[in-house]
């Protein structure tokens, strides 16, 4: 029959309200005497590769090793805990009367608590709560374990029996006390292994080392002779199970990957994590580093760090954030997030971006002379320069003039909007603050964002040619270091999110033909080497080297140097990073390379002597090249020119019968150019001279090299505070002739072959004049302007 509340309440009988209101009471009490979440304890962090391998847990800090709930119960563990604690568990309503009447009856017997009679969802509660053992106490849980039983499932239950359970010192949890004791995880374990862990939260003093041990044998052997006779076991199980030792002490928990549970720790103190990192290759990279590193320290080189990620996911697949050594100094910091000098690791970037732009084509000659700028003169790393060199080559070979002469036409704040673009969120600062030493290392950047960028190139170029010639609108994102995260790619589109798929074709093609280290000479030859395309870089005063190698599947990235920033002559990219990155690479399966994306380029006639587009004198051959071409002029430096019958000098039909002029296609350089440029060319022709019988013919055969263009001249000041002489420079086409300087229609003096020239002006204007033995003329007013060192 309902019970009608209303008659109840306005009844006159005021003890018939008393028991009403005590009975909602005491269910008020019943509903809210658990209060949730049970457990407010701190968990250790943990962290676990794709393929569910630990890779490190770090303590709780309440000093525990308590791992957090897990998905489930080992079905083994399971049966062990419910035979040796609570048979009847899944019968019963969180209280079972019959264990407490058992109970009762032998405490009673023997005079002593024998028996407690309590449930496992009674043993959650007092884990929870941390009540004192009484009969108080009891009377509570029991209470608790009720209400416990009508919120949660039994597995719930289980789970956080399994998860707060003590196992004896500070391990804490059936997970946390499978990889102290055995070393392995708790799915993994034996029944004997089991049926141990099962029975140590009844005693968990039993554990300790050399104490007590013959007690938890017995216990254990016990619990496995009920399993047996419960028929939960076989004979063979039961006979093998028996014959194992217990454990002789605890053993370390894994520390594969330290760097990163740190980095998850600053996430999230007490989680799990499943990373994207693959455990046996994260165990190869962590063996290689320690091997380069015994060759390292010998020079005082005491770190390196490495990460591997798949272009395909953009998931991270190794990570070494430093050498993980006993006596490795400065081995905690985590360096692939640690903002380092770039070197010429970004060379790459500009290339591929000039190319897009149409400012280069591959073949290109671009030129390699001394160049001055406003308190900056680039040089290139041999101290040496070509003159001219292909565009190609000057990135592969790692040029530093060309590529600063690059970054001055394309713009240095573009190139850092671009930087952003793609990942490299520490440079940041106003482009003003870099100028064009930009890309000779004068940002920073972390490893892991340029190994995300180079792995974003990979995937442009990856999805171009397998998604019917489409860019994805969100290709440069950073890498995941976790399983279950997936990377938005954003929408197909026919236009590119930074680089088209024609520029980084190009690029990684150039980066194939940097010289690889030693070890790797003749890598052509052999058919089980990798085509990779690869960069180096080393940072000013020899602090950084960087090495980064990219193939369609994978992006490997290493730095080596001293985290404390201390500069040693051997950092160099191509000789420390670079032998480290390859040894990775043979570590990793056969790769694949790039399938040229003809749908993004095409076919067009090139100079096959200048790489310029060709133009009416040159001598044609073909490329396939990006579309955006329009910005590449013709071949400037092919011209036709008119010889005598001999072809020794130069003529005209005012001192030259036409029909006996022989015509040819010339390749001429400018003279500053040239003069660099036959020195590494000895099949160079120069031009020939002009026949003296023919006038008419004006051409350029002097040139500055210093002062260039914007006609500064600084004039450095001694600790006197007086001017210090400095040097101008020419070139002249011909080395034997003589160059004769004038400042100012005062004469200075002579110069043959080499043609520099000291002078000591005053500050202000100047007028300079310099004449050949010819009588050919270069002309320049000269601003020279007072600066102190």
């Amino acid at each position: 029959m309902a019970l009608d509340l209303n008659k109840l309440f306005s009844s006159k009988n005021k003890y018939l309200k008393i028991a009403a209101f005590t009975g909602i009471a005491v269910l008020l009490l019943f509903w809210y005497s658990v209060s949730f979440p049970l457990f407010k304890v701190s968990y250790s962090t943990v962290i676990y590769s794709q393929d569910e391998k630990l890779l490190g847990a770090h303590i709780a800090t309440d000093g525990q090793w308590r791992f957090p709930k897990g998905d489930s119960v080992p079905d083994k563990f399971k049966t062990c805990l419910l035979m040796f604690e609570d048979e009847h568990f899944y019968q019963h309503p969180g209280v079972n009367p019959l264990a407490i009447a058992r109970a009762l009856k032998q405490n009673v017997s023997s005079g002593e608590v024998k028996s407690g009679g309590s449930t496992i969802t009674m043993q959650v509660m007092r884990m929870a709560t941390q009540r004192n053992r009484n009969l108080f106490s009891k009377i509570i849980e029991a209470v608790q374990s009720l209400r416990l039983e009508l919120t949660l499932t039994k597995e719930e239950i289980l789970s956080l029996y399994a998860t707060h359970a003590p196992f004896g010192g500070n391990v804490v949890g059936l997970e946390a006390a499978a990889w102290r004791y055995f070393h392995r995880p708790a799915y993994m374990l034996s029944w004997a292994e089991q049926a141990t862990l099962a029975v140590l939260p009844n005693a968990p003093g039993l554990i300790h080392t050399g104490k007590n041990r013959q007690a938890l044998l017995l216990k254990r052997n016990r619990l496995l002779a009920k399993l047996l006779a419960k028929n939960k076991i076989d004979s063979t199980s039961y006979y093998l199970a028996i014959d194992e030792p217990i454990p002789e002490h605890p053993y370390g928990l894994p520390q594969i990957a330290p760097h990163l549970l740190d980095y998850c720790r600053k996430i999230k103190e007490g989680e799990v994590y499943k990373l994207s990192i693959k455990e046996q290759l994260q165990q190869r990279l962590n063996s290689i580093l320690k091997f380069h590193y015994e060759k390292l320290r010998l020079n005082e080189i005491h770190n390196a760090c490495a990460i591997v990620v798949d272009v395909k996911s953009k998931k991270v697949l190794a990570y070494c954030g430093n050498v993980n050594g006993a006596n490795v100094p400065q081995k905690h910091v985590d360096i692939i997030h640690a903002p380092r000098s770039t070197g010429s690791i970004l060379k790459p970037f500009l290339y591929a971006a000039s190319l897009q732009d149409g400012r280069i084509l591959p073949k290109m000659l671009i030129p390699d002379v001394p160049t001055y700028y406003e308190n900056f003169a680039p040089k290139n790393y041999t101290r040496t320069y070509n003159g001219a060199v292909p565009a190609d080559e000057a990135l592969s070979r790692s040029l530093n003039v060309p590529a600063v002469k690059m970054l001055e036409e394309y713009d240095v704040g573009r190139f850092c909007d671009l930087l952003q673009k793609i990942g490299l969120k520490t440079i940041k600062s106003d482009p003003d603050y870099y100028g064009l030493s930009l890309i000779l290392g004068g940002a920073e950047a972390t490893l892991f964002d340029l190994a995300g960028a180079y792995a974003s190139m990979a995937a442009v170029l990856n999805n171009y040619t397998s998604n019917n010639s489409t860019y994805y609108s969100n290709e440069f994102s950073a890498p995941s270091l976790f399983s279950n995260s997936s990377s938005d790619r954003g929408r197909l589109s026919e236009l590119p999110q930074v680089f088209n798929a024609g520029s980084i074709y190009h690029t990684f093609e150039a980066l194939t033909n940097v010289v690889r280290p030693y070890e790797e000479s003749g890598w052509q030859t052999f058919s089980s080497s990798k085509k990779i395309a690869w960069k180096t870089g080393t940072s000013f005063g020899y602090r950084d080297a960087w090495a980064i190698g990219v193939t369609p599947e994978y992006a490997v990235g290493v730095w080596v140097g001293n985290a404390t920033g201390e500069g040693r002559p051997g950092i160099v990219g191509g000789v420390t990073a670079g032998p480290i990155m390859f040894d990775i690479f043979r570590h990793l399966p056969q790769t694949t390379w790039f399938k040229p994306p003809y749908d993004d380029m095409e076919k067009i006639a090139i100079c096959k002597k200048s790489g310029y587009r060709a133009g009416p004198d040159c001598e044609i051959d073909s490329a396939y090249v990006s579309l955006n071409k329009q910005k590449v002029e013709l071949c400037p430096y092919h011209q036709l020119i008119h010889l005598n019958k001999e072809q020794t000098k130069r003529v005209n039909s005012t001192c030259y019968p036409i029909s006996q002029m022989v015509h040819k296609s010339w390749f001429v350089l400018p003279p500053v150019m040239e003069w660099y440029y036959k020195r590494n060319h000895p099949l160079y022709k120069k031009l020939p001279e002009v026949d003296k019988n023919c006038g008419g013919v004006k051409e350029t055969t002097m040139q500055f090299i210093y002062p260039q263009n914007n006609n500064r001249v600084y004039l450095p000041k001694g600790l006197d505070g007086k001017i210090q002489p400095v040097i101008l420079k020419v070139a002249h086409r011909s080395s034997k002739s003589k160059i004769y300087w004038h400042l100012d229609d005062e004469y200075l003096g002579e110069t043959a072959f080499i043609h520099h020239m000291e002078i000591k002006p005053t500050e202000g204007k100047h007028y300079l004049t310099l004449i050949d033995e010819q009588g050919n003329v270069l002309n320049k007013w000269i601003d020279c302007i007072g600066r102190g060192d």
